[in-house]
C-alpha cells in the first residue's frame, strides 16, 4: 500500500483536490502527506476513504498504478541500456542500490529482485573481472519456468542473460518465444525485444562456434527485419551477419562488420560504434 502514495498524490493533484479537502476525522493531513511521500502506510479503510474523497474508484486507481509501474520499469530499462553501452559500472551499481531499497521496504518485491540480478549481469558484461553467482542465475531460471506466459520484463531478462547460460538452454527458451507469433507480431515493443534477442543469439552462438544454431536465428531475424522499420536493429543485424560470415570462412563478412560500424558513426551512435569496433578487433585478432 505504501508504494501507492506517490501515485495517489499524482491522481489527487490531477483532479485538483487539496490535502485539506481529502483529509477527514479518520485520516489527518499529516498522515496523508506522509503516505503520499512514501514515508508511511495507511490502512485499507483509510485508503478507500481517500479515493472516495477524490472521486476515483478502486478499479480506476489500480489501472493507473499498473500503468505507473510499467512506465517506471521502462525508464529503468532505458537507463540500464545507456549505462551498459557506456560501460558505466558505477551508474549500474547505483541502480542496484535503489532496487535494494525497494526490497528493504518489501522483501516480496520480485521485480526489484529481478532488476538487481539484471543490473549485476550488465556489470559483468562491462567488467570481465566480475562473475554472476549461481544463486542469481538459478533464481532467474526458476522464475521464468514457473510462469505460463512470458511478459515484456521476462523477454528483457532472456534477451540480456544469453551470455550466462548454456546454448541449449537459451536456444530452447528463444524457440519457445518464436512459437508465440501472436505475442510479438502486432505489438511493437514485444517485437523489438524479440528482434534484439534473436540478434544476441546470433552473436553468442557464433562466438561459441555453434554456427548451425547461429544460422537458424539469422533466418528467424531476417523474417522480422525484412522491412526498413527498425534501422538500429537492421544495422546491428548487418554486423552480426558479417560476424557469422567471417566465422564460416567468408572474409567478405569483415566488410559487413565495418559497414555497420560506419553506419553507427555517421548517425552519431558513438557508444554503439565503439562497442562493435571493440568486438570486431577481438574477433580479428
Amino acid at each position: 500500500m505504501q508504494d501507492y502514495g506517490p501515485i495517489f498524490k499524482e491522481s489527487r493533484i490531477n483532479r485538483r483536490f487539496s490535502l485539506k479537502q481529502v483529509a477527514c476525522d479518520d485520516l489527518s493531513i499529516s498522515q496523508l502527506s506522509r503516505f503520499e511521500r512514501g514515508e508511511s502506510d495507511i490502512s485499507l479503510n483509510k485508503f478507500l476513504l481517500a479515493l472516495q474523497a477524490i472521486q476515483l474508484s478502486l478499479d480506476e486507481f489500480m489501472n493507473r498504478a499498473n500503468n505507473y509501474k510499467k512506465h517506471g520499469q521502462k525508464k529503468l530499462m532505458s537507463q540500464m541500456a545507456v549505462y551498459h553501452y557506456q560501460k558505466n559500472v558505477q551508474g549500474l551499481e547505483k541502480m542496484i542500490q535503489e532496487e535494494q531499497k525497494k526490497l528493504e521496504k518489501d522483501f516480496t518485491d520480485i521485480q526489484a529482485k529481478l532488476n538487481i540480478i539484471l543490473f549485476r549481469g550488465m556489470i559483468c558484461q562491462c567488467d570481465d573481472t566480475r562473475t554472476m553467482s549461481k544463486e542469481d542465475l538459478d533464481f532467474v531460471i526458476d522464475y521464468l519456468f514457473q510462469k505460463e506466459n512470458w511478459e515484456i520484463g521476462d523477454l528483457i531478462l532472456i534477451g540480456n542473460f544469453y551470455t550466462f547460460y548454456p546454448t541449449p538452454l537459451m536456444s530452447r527458451m528463444v524457440r519457445e518465444i518464436l512459437k508465440r507469433v501472436d505475442y510479438y507480431s502486432e505489438i511493437s515493443t514485444n517485437r523489438n525485444l524479440v528482434e534484439c534477442t534473436l540478434i544476441n543469439m546470433i552473436e553468442i552462438c557464433t562466438e561459441r562456434g555453434e554456427l548451425e544454431e547461429a544460422s537458424f536465428f539469422e533466418k528467424e531475424a531476417e523474417k522480422l527485419l525484412s522491412n526498413e522499420r527498425n534501422a538500429y536493429h537492421r544495422t546491428v543485424f548487418l554486423y552480426e551477419k558479417g560476424f557469422l560470415k567471417y566465422a564460416k570462412g567468408d572474409f567478405s563478412g569483415i566488410d559487413d562488420m565495418k559497414n555497420a560500424i560506419f553506419c553507427f558513426e555517421v548517425t552519431g551512435a558513438i557508444n554503439h560504434a565503439k562497442h562493435y569496433q571493440s568486438h570486431m578487433e577481438k574477433v580479428l585478432k
